[in-house]
């Protein structure tokens, strides 16, 4: 007898039991699609364009008309929709999410525009500055689920280490030496240092990594070298710092760290929402790893003298992990409402940045203008809900193991 082997599809959470958990996959899925593909959907450049017997690919290469125009005297100026190419290909949608259109105007509805030719016409309307709304809804689905996921994988970055180290060790399993101590004390003075230079953030980042591999590398070796004497309240440090940051309102901390910071975009916006995310998944993390800790299994393993790390990485993590998905996704759906929220009040990304929250503010001062509300209203409203769906699916298959 054959037995039937369970699809891609049938893994998802929440795909065999209920309708209602597809749909919100499907969604869920179809706005990652759009978002990836973001570029090549609404873009006023055309995909593949050929001129004089050379071919350009500006999509891609990002070649702007100024540039064709000095290489092509001849049909200078350049004009993606005027010059007469020898073949192209457009993309469906004729707008990036910054093209203003001054022809069309702003406020222009979706149920106007019968002036206008097909191919440029613009299906969900135009906002305060003549810009095509449809490519600001493409344009928020990838703002939206970039800081959304990313912040997250940030929070798991930061929660699942400290999560676990503070159910492991408790309050007086860890030691260290002094020489640990004083390291531990300069390596936080050069973080700090480091993080206030004028140099970009990526420059930052990187520095940060390399320091932290030097420092855990120097660690380990000062730790083999001499055992430390001194304990550690490994557990009530992390459980103090959740503590002080659940203590705040979430968005007031976030206003106040984005008014501090002087930089601005995405990766800004992710790394504070992360700040304020971490804590929910260190404690579920904690909570797991305490269960899993007195069970005979690990404490077998323990007796082997295996190292600690070795056995938080290997046997305590990758079973501890799975209930923390849980807080992952429904964590994606707040960070995705966080930077709606911040969208809508002008915080965080520049200003001339179009997604969905930006898009809801423009209608603030004008009630008419019902498909700024509407159309980004409900992207928000459906990616929310597929979310948390996915999101109870998952905690119905995790609590029926």
């Amino acid at each position: 007898m054959k037995t039937k082997k369970n699809s891609y599809w049938g893994r998802l959470p929440g795909w065999k039991n209920s309708f209602g958990s597809r749909l919100a996959w499907v969604f869920i899925l179809v706005i990652t699609l759009v978002a990836i593909l973001g570029p090549f959907i609404a873009n006023e450049k055309p995909w593949y364009c050929r001129l004089d017997g050379k071919s350009y690919f500006p999509v891609i290469s990002g070649i702007e008309e100024s540039t064709l125009s000095s290489n092509h005297p001849s049909h200078s100026p350049v004009s993606w929709y005027n010059t007469k190419f020898e073949s192209i290909w457009y993309a469906p949608v004729p707008y990036s999410y910054y093209t203003i259109d001054s022809k069309a105007g702003s406020l222009l509805s979706p149920l106007d525009g019968e002036d206008q030719r097909v191919r440029f016409k613009h299906w969900l309307g135009t906002d305060l500055a003549a810009r095509d709304v449809l490519s600001g809804m493409i344009r928020g689905c990838r703002i939206s689920l970039l800081i959304g996921l990313g912040s997250m994988l940030l929070a798991l970055l930061i929660g699942v280490p400290l999560g676990s180290l503070a159910a492991y060790w408790g309050n007086k399993d860890w030691k260290v030496s002094w020489f640990q101590i004083i390291a531990a004390f300069i390596f936080i003075m050069i973080v700090i240092y480091v993080w206030w230079m004028p140099v970009s953030f990526i420059v930052k980042a990187i520095t940060l990594l390399v320091l932290i591999a030097i420092s855990l590398a120097l660690n380990h070796f000062t730790a083999m070298m001499k055992p430390g004497k001194i304990q550690v309240p490994v557990d009530q440090l992390v459980m103090s710092v959740i503590s002080i940051i659940d203590s705040f309102p979430g968005l007031f901390i976030i206003l106040i760290l984005l008014v501090i910071i002087p930089a601005k975009g995405w990766v800004i916006v992710m790394s504070v929402i992360a700040l304020l995310r971490w804590p929910v998944i260190a404690r579920y993390m904690r909570a797991e790893v305490f269960k899993i800790k007195e069970s005979n299994y690990i404490k077998a393993v323990q007796v082997l003298n295996l190292p600690h790390s070795y056995i938080i990485r290997q046997h305590i993590v990758p079973y501890a992990f799975r209930p923390v998905m849980i807080s992952f996704i429904f964590g994606i759906a707040s960070a995705i409402l966080a930077e709606s929220s911040l969208s809508f009040l002008g915080i965080g990304l520049p200003a001339e940045e179009l997604n969905w929250g930006r898009l809801l503010s423009q209608a603030r001062n004008h009630f008419d203008a019902w498909w700024l509300v509407l159309f980004p209203g409900a992207a928000i409203f459906f990616t929310l809900l597929s979310l948390y769906t996915i999101g109870n699916a998952l905690q119905k298959k995790v609590e029926t193991r």
